[in-house]
């Protein structure tokens, strides 16, 4: 903005005097507006590219970063299946000892009470009803200890089974613990990058990066006022208790990866879980895995408290306040703020999720929602 008027300006005053006002005896003098013209022109090529460069780091830093959510909350997972893995196999461990006995319980009372051979039996059988019942007392014998013997086959299968689910749990937490460590230097060299790079910048290009940062959240400013105050056609309204104002409590917390509380920072997945938890809605600290969840909405559609995403594959998310406006944890260094939907250019499409109203204060809130 800021460029595009200097160089209005700079035309405007480079065609103010005609040539036939000059002196008659002096060709005219090239102005001065045109060098300045020319060099704010090749100033604001060297900021596009700047941005472009940054936004193509950003990119980049989010998509490793909320991979990393991803591999930490399968990580997690996974410790739970290998602890649940090891409850199940001490209970089929003691199940099978139970078994074990049982059998040795039948073994030593057959000998403890000197049973014969079946034929034996049947042979002392003094009458056809006498036969029939010895039978009847074989058969269940046999069956009690087949039914036992069975019992005890199954619990050594399952002691089996759950010891190599065990142990296959074990290995794939292992696997993630190192790819999540892997993860995480990605991101700390797109950090580093990302520094280096503005750090080589040129003063004044920097400096105009600085007025165009300026003049955006001087416009963030102004919604935000009129968005507490109610703008008068209703549209751009806080609600009271809603996912919005419960967001807009948490502006100016700073960025941090991973981050998912007020105190610790939060990253995008992380701030739009932290929100959506006190309105009842449990989501997982993974972009991708929240564009999966909810019902989908059209752009059309979008209402406040809507999660919108972006990027392709998704790897960021905000909140829809209205507007045009959504409020999100935008990157490293930054901190969670106000933002136009219009100036994204990877909008991926939003999600509806059944939400209730907060009854409690935001939790850890820097931000007063009046």
């Amino acid at each position: 903005m800021f460029v595009a008027a200097a160089l209005a300006v700079a035309v405007a005053l480079g065609g103010t005097f005609p040539a036939a006002a000059l002196p008659p005896d002096r060709s005219p003098a090239p102005t001065a507006a045109a060098p300045d013209t020319a060099r704010l022109a090749d100033l604001q090529s060297r900021v596009d590219s700047l941005t472009a460069e940054l936004e193509a780091l950003d990119r980049e830093l989010g998509i490793a970063a909320e991979e990393w959510n991803a591999a930490r909350d399968q990580l997690a997972l996974a410790r739970a299946r290998a602890d649940a893995a090891v409850v199940d196999l001490a209970a089929a461990e003691v199940a099978l000892q139970e078994q074990q006995r049982l059998l040795e319980e039948r073994a030593a009372a057959i000998y403890r009470d000197g049973a014969e051979h079946p034929l034996a039996t049947l042979l002392q059988a003094k009458s056809l009803a006498d036969l029939l019942a010895r039978l009847r007392f074989l058969g269940a014998i046999g069956e009690a200890d087949a039914r036992t013997a069975a019992s005890l086959e199954a619990q050594r299968d399952l002691a089996r089974r759950t010891a190599e689910e065990a142990e296959a749990a074990a290995r794939r937490a292992e696997e993630l613990e190192f790819e999540l460590a892997a993860r995480k230097i990605e991101i700390e060299l797109r950090i580093q990058e990302r520094q280096e790079l503005l750090a080589n910048a040129q003063a004044e290009v920097l400096g105009l990066l600085a007025e165009q940062a300026a003049a955006r959240q001087q416009e963030e400013a102004e919604f935000l006022r009129r968005l507490l105050a109610g703008s008068p056609d209703g549209t751009v309204t806080v609600t009271p208790g809603s996912p919005v104002e419960t967001a807009l409590a948490y502006l100016g917390v700073p960025y941090v990866w991973g981050g998912e509380s007020p105190t610790a920072g939060f990253d995008c997945s992380g701030l739009v879980m932290y929100v959506f938890r006190q309105h009842g809605v449990q989501l997982p600290h993974y972009s991708r895995a929240q564009f999966a969840l909810g019902e989908r909405v059209a752009p059309a559609d979008l209402q406040p408290g809507d999660a919108v995403f972006f990027g392709n594959p998704v790897y960021h998310v905000g909140i829809y306040v209205g507007g045009g406006w959504f409020v999100h944890a935008p990157r490293t260094g930054d901190v969670v703020r106000l933002a136009r939907l219009a100036d994204r250019r990877d909008y991926a499409g939003a999600r509806r999720y059944e939400w209730s109203p907060r009854s409690a204060p935001p939790e850890g809130a820097r931000t007063t929602v009046d």
